[in-house]
């Protein structure tokens, strides 16, 4: 269940991971359990066995930590422009600095990710409001431990940068610092007992809708299995809706990409406002309810044990989702397409010689573009 909600982090660089807000919290949190060992319970009557946890944990052992390093410094490369001796000394960097953290935070890591593992698995990942405040209440040792994460971890990184690089180096920290925020304001709304339906460490609705903050109540006419996959529907929803998420960076790296002037980056801002106001136009309250019936209808028949049996039935819920989803799917590549269309044709050359001469000089000898 912890990697179902990591799955959206696979597409990004291990660098964005732990820059990435979202995933911030579950990055580090999962480093520190790694380090761990479990409790040596003295035996309780009954099967030793069964009766207390495993006498070891995994741990992160400094082959990891380099590992991580080599990986994290393999992106930062690309996006900072990192010579060689730089990498070589920022992978260290990476290396002692997680180390530190999993030492210093592995009991408390460790205790924090196996109360998550057991209500998660119980509650289909989602987390009760009592388990919620538990979690918010061990978490608020680690708060302090992440900023000072951060801030050692981006002060050893710009000591290896050029200035140029720093700056860069500065807006991505930034980043992760207001990761940390978000948590700490999920955590402390968790310890005051504000949990919602869907919510978990790594993502809680009530973030950006404070309306959400409290569980809706039970309707007692509701059928348990049909509350259950609603509430999944509804959880899905919020993940796999937001087209729009990824809108602002594609903008931001289009200006990167073809070196937009201010005139294009203004149309590229209008470009943006208007996609974000059509949106509402699509997510009608109607459509919504159409797909939430849909996903429910999906989840119900899954659950049934059967849905090899009735093949043909998720296949047409599956194609009238994809209906459904179809308008979403033609915002974002005219949004796309339109951004790309801003360059002139000595910005669209320049940009695809860069790029054609990067993947030359990595081996790609017909480079498509």
């Amino acid at each position: 269940m912890m990697m179902r909600n990591l799955s959206r982090s696979v597409r990004r660089s291990a660098c964005r991971v732990f820059l990435c807000r979202r995933y911030l919290f579950a990055s580090c949190v999962i480093v520190a359990a790694m380090a761990a060992r479990a409790d040596e319970n003295p035996e309780e009557p009954g099967d030793a066995d069964s009766s207390k946890p495993t006498d070891v944990g995994i741990r992160l052992t400094p082959r990891i930590a380099e590992a991580m390093g080599k990986r994290f410094t393999r992106e930062m490369t690309a996006r900072y422009g990192l010579d060689d001796e730089q990498a070589k000394a920022i992978e260290g960097v990476f290396a002692r600095r997680i180390m530190t953290f999993a030492n210093r935070n592995a009991e408390r890591g460790r205790d924090m990710i196996e109360l998550m593992t057991a209500a998660m698995i119980e509650n289909d990942g989602r987390f009760d409001a009592e388990t919620a405040r538990r979690f918010a209440t061990m978490s608020k040792p680690l708060i302090p431990e992440l900023k000072g994460f951060f801030t050692d971890l981006g002060r050893d990184l710009g000591q290896e940068m050029t200035v140029t690089q720093r700056l860069k180096l500065t807006a991505d920290m930034t980043a992760a610092a207001a990761g940390v925020t978000v948590f700490e304001t999920r955590m402390n709304r968790w310890s005051e007992g504000k949990v919602g339906d869907n919510a978990n460490p790594f993502f809680d609705p009530a973030d950006n809708d404070p309306s959400r903050a409290e569980p809706l109540p039970e309707d007692p006419n509701e059928h348990p299995d049909h509350r259950r996959a609603r509430m999944d529907a509804e959880r899905w929803m919020d993940w796999q809706l937001r087209v729009e998420e990824d809108w602002e960076e594609y903008v931001q790296n289009a200006v990167e990409y073809y070196h937009l002037n201010d005139k294009q980056k203004t149309s590229a801002q209008a470009i943006l406002k208007e996609c974000r106001d059509r949106l509402s136009s699509i997510r009608t309250t109607q459509w919504k309810d159409a797909v939430k019936n849909n996903r429910i209808a999906r989840s119900l028949v899954r659950r049934s044990g059967d849905d090899t049996a009735r093949r043909p039935w998720m296949f047409a819920l599956d194609m009238e989702y994809e209906r459904l989803r179809r308008p979403l799917e033609q915002l974002d590549e005219e949004l796309k397409k339109r951004i790309d269309d801003l360059p002139d044709s000595s910005q669209r050359a320049a940009a695809r010689e860069a790029m054609r001469k990067y993947l030359e000089e990595r081996g790609l000898t017909r480079p498509p573009v």
